[in-house]
């Protein structure tokens, strides 16, 4: 494209491989920190023009390494320039030398002093130490017999409590269960019998879980869920481009003259037991993922080249991924041998509008006044029910047209009844939550699927 064509852009970006999700030629609104920002793919698919974006954002994109399009929401990357020491303060000038007085005559001689004993030296300080706490194979043939209950907290007396942090218990999680094809009786019962068999067979085929589906649908929430009601310890890494092994493994660093090895979350999991969460797994950079193959099979280790170290994974190890599917920008494939070890897989998509209407009440607390949801012989009523129901016929009618740049997810939904409780009216917080996030001819298509349904 010649030159002449981005004179006005704010900014021009170049990429080696063409975006996901932009449309060549096409003008586009994305989002920064809820702010809406204009921008084109050209007609190669290389280079990305900025068209318009708000006083507080542009200064932030000129000074940008380059721009990344996630579902809808952009990301501003800043190279980051090297720390400068701070100079030195000037030494302080020298006072003039003052004379001194003539001192006075000495006394006469006391007694010399018994010396006193010199004080007793301090103990060193002991090197900082890692967890090596190792159960026996006893207490893991025991520990794998452990009966799983239908329903309430799952007994863990293998599990050394005390060396659990508190960033690993969770609670007050909101999450409306409901069945999917593979999971007839809902997620968190079908969780708890993975749990169960993970337990028994770990040794020889471990049960590892794999829950996809589009964004917004509840798939964290579900896992956060399972851990409440179970009791069981929660450890959780959410993946980010860029994310080093090192940062989850482990590493070598300076403290106090010593190098120590720093242990990462990773090994702290598998030595100590509970749900090991891989959230967003497929922005995980491959080295990262590789380092899992051991402890997804039957071998259940993990391996510390850095130290040379082989851990064996605690009985009560559940290891869950959730991912979005890799057509979303920026989202890649799992590889092929880490996919192989994910046993069990669910595809949790949007939930049924009564459902819907559930977790839309729970999440913001909504009286039976303002929204009562729908049972088999009644529709929902109160105050927000027939507002909630018309939109959620529009975004029910976008979610099966595969070809918008963006579908509209159950967050949208509950910004969208968030603003009708403040006192917006229906179509300020349609277009406020849901219109504004299209553009030119997908923003009239927008508007007609609005027209369908209630028109202005």
């Amino acid at each position: 494209m010649a030159k002449s064509q981005y004179a006005r852009a704010l900014a021009v970006f170049t990429y080696s491989k063409k975006p996901k999700n932009l449309k060549p030629g096409k003008v586009r609104v994305v989002r920064y920190r809820g702010k809406p920002v204009r921008v084109m793919l050209d007609k190669d698919g290389k280079r990305l023009k900025v068209l318009d974006a708000p006083k507080d954002v542009a200064p932030l994109i000129k000074k940008a390494e380059t721009l990344q399009v996630v579902d809808g929401t952009l990301k501003i990357v800043v190279k980051e320039k090297p720390e400068r020491y701070a100079p030195k303060p000037p030494a302080p000038k020298p006072e003039p030398a003052k004379e001194e007085p003539k001192p006075p005559p000495p006394p006469p001689p006391e007694p010399e002093p018994k010396p006193a004993p010199p004080p007793p030296k301090p103990e060193p300080k002991p090197p900082p130490t890692r967890v090596t706490y190792e159960l026996t194979d006893e207490e893991r043939r025991k520990a794998m017999l452990v009966p799983v209950p239908d329903k309430g907290p799952i007994p863990t007396p293998y599990i050394r409590w005390e060396l659990i942090p508190a960033y690993c218990h969770v609670k007050d999680i909101v999450y409306v269960d409901y069945p999917i094809p593979q999971a007839p009786k809902g997620l968190l019962p079908e969780l708890r019998e993975m749990f169960r068999r993970n337990r028994i067979y770990q040794n020889k085929a471990p049960v590892n879980v794999l829950i996809w589906g589009p964004p917004g649908t509840g798939k964290s929430e579900v896992v956060k869920k399972f851990a409440e009601d179970t009791g069981l310890p929660y450890w959780h890494i959410i993946g980010e481009a860029g994310l080093k092994a090192d940062e989850l493994i482990g590493h070598w660093e300076l403290r106090e003259g010593r190098t120590v090895w720093v242990e990462g979350v990773i090994p702290k999991a598998v030595k100590l037991g509970g749900i090991l969460h891989f959230d967003e797994a497929n922005l995980l950079e491959p080295d990262v993922l590789a380092r899992l193959n051991e402890l997804m099979d039957s071998k259940r280790q993990l391996t510390i080249k850095e130290t040379g170290e082989i851990i064996k994974a605690h009985p009560d190890l559940f290891i869950i991924f959730t991912i979005n599917p890799p057509v979303y920008q920026g989202l890649k494939a799992i590889p092929e041998q880490v996919r192989n070890r994910l046993t069990k897989r669910y595809w949790l998509d949007y939930p049924p509008p009564d459902v819907e209407f559930k977790i839309i009440k729970e999440k913001l607390k909504l009286s039976d006044a303002e929204l009562k949801p729908p049972t088999k012989n009644q529709p929902a009523s109160g105050t927000l029910a027939k507002d909630i129901a018309d939109v959620m016929k529009i975004i029910n009618n976008l979610r099966k047209q595969q070809d918008f740049s963006y579908i509209p997810s159950i967050r949208d939904v509950q910004s969208f009844v968030q603003d009708l409780k403040e006192g917006d009216d229906f179509f300020t917080a349609f277009d406020r939550n849901i219109k504004a996030a299209y553009y030119g001819e997908e923003a009239d298509r927008i508007e007609e699927a609005l027209k369908a349904v209630r028109p202005r």
